[in-house]
């Protein structure tokens, strides 16, 4: 039964995994199950034992997306909780930074892949928006938590609330498509992260450490 339940877990991994590609190489809208069943090598019937519907298959694959695109910031995050508990002010701070151009920079991927319909196609399907929300709020608790822990030392001003900063800059950074190409309002992955990183250590002591 072990065995079975290993197999079944493996198949159904490589489903969602030929599901992401061919979105990325598609775009959700052109996708067809019978074109990822012969992409996996798996059988219609197959597909449909594992996912509900069309719908549930890519947005189980627009997660295995998402978390491809910020995989980068999950490594950054551990490098600020590594310099937080380590005392290291300035490696704190150049990891943060690094965070914020990665941020803005992630919103502009291309736009057959834009990050607006791979949230979108995401949420179309109830089940899997839950369980996408869940592994999100533990990003964001970790993030409050070293914002929290950086104003307990001092690094970070004391009057900002964590929890607005953070939804903030992430609102900010998967909204931009509101403002790409704007005459005024298009900005740099710099422009972000200067603006923030001022917010965050006050406009008195803000000498922002660019970081390649």
């Amino acid at each position: 039964m072990v065995k079975a339940d290993r197999k079944d877990s493996a198949t159904r991994q490589h489903i969602v995994q030929s599901a992401a590609e061919m979105v990325r190489e598609l775009g959700s809208d052109r996708f067809r199950i019978v074109d990822v069943a012969k992409r996996a090598n798996v059988g219609v019937p197959t597909i449909y034992y594992h996912f509900d519907s069309r719908t549930h298959l890519i947005a189980e694959a627009q997660i295995l997306n998402y978390f491809e695109i910020v995989e980068p910031h999950h490594r950054v995050l551990s490098q600020v909780e590594s310099a937080l508990v380590a005392g290291d002010e300035t490696a704190y701070w150049a990891a943060v930074e690094e965070n914020m151009i990665l941020a803005w920079s992630s919103g502009q991927i291309d736009r057959k892949m834009g990050i607006m319909k791979l949230l979108l196609d995401v949420w179309s399907d109830p089940k899997t928006h839950r369980r996408f929300s869940d592994l999100l709020d533990i990003q964001f608790a970790r993030w409050i938590a070293v914002v929290d822990g950086a104003q307990r030392v001092g690094w970070i001003a004391q009057d900002i609330d964590a929890r607005t900063l953070i939804a903030a800059i992430w609102s900010a950074s998967v909204g931009q498509v509101i403002t790409a190409n704007s005459d005024y309002l298009e900005l740099s992955p710099e422009d972000f992260r200067d603006f923030y990183i001022k917010i965050l250590r006050g406009a008195s002591q803000c000498e922002t450490t660019v970081v390649a």
